[in-house]
């Protein structure tokens, strides 16, 4: 008896390791800069410097920004563990969110990125207008907690960053 051909190819049980490289992640922001994805740059940066998920970066609202403390919390309800946690703001990220935030209506109940979840056009167009079609945007978090191993942070504190992995 044959048992034919696997159900699962073998492509799709390896791991995908993506990690971007500096002049990777100047390229891919610099293809942020026209007005029809402007939008993604803060949140690009949002990613590559925190290491959050994608839901908990669109899940983000003005209250949970802390300007004066350089934090950002990430509420139980939108992180995968269902635990909340705090990660701290890079100052160019920093720099970014109050630029979004002077052009906000200061409501701090409105969502700091101002939609919840859909910049696969965007994100695609800036992808291959930099040349990086192969990039997905789990790749973000995955290059930010390999450069916080790389700058020598504790493990422990870069599995507070990371939580839990997961393809978000």
């Amino acid at each position: 008896m044959r048992g034919g051909d696997p159900l699962i190819s073998i492509a799709d049980e390896r791991k995908r390791e993506r990690i971007l490289t500096r002049d990777e992640e100047l390229r891919l922001l610099a293809a942020c800069e026209n007005r029809y994805q402007k939008h993604l740059r803060p949140i690009l940066i949002c990613a590559l410097d925190t290491g959050m998920r994608r839901g908990e970066i669109f899940g983000l609202k003005w209250s949970d920004v802390d300007f004066e403390e350089r934090i950002l919390t990430i509420r139980a309800f939108n992180t995968k563990t269902m635990k909340e946690r705090q990660v701290s703001l890079t100052t160019r990220l920093a720099i970014e969110l109050e630029k979004l935030w002077d052009e906000s209506p200061k409501n701090q109940d409105e969502l700091v990125f101002g939609f919840t979840n859909n910049v696969k056009k965007s994100f695609t167009s800036v992808r291959i207008k930099s040349g990086l079609p192969d990039i997905r945007f789990h790749d973000l978090r995955r290059t930010a907690a390999t450069r916080l191993v790389a700058a020598h942070l504790p493990l422990p504190e870069v599995g507070r960053v990371w939580a839990t992995h997961s393809r978000t």
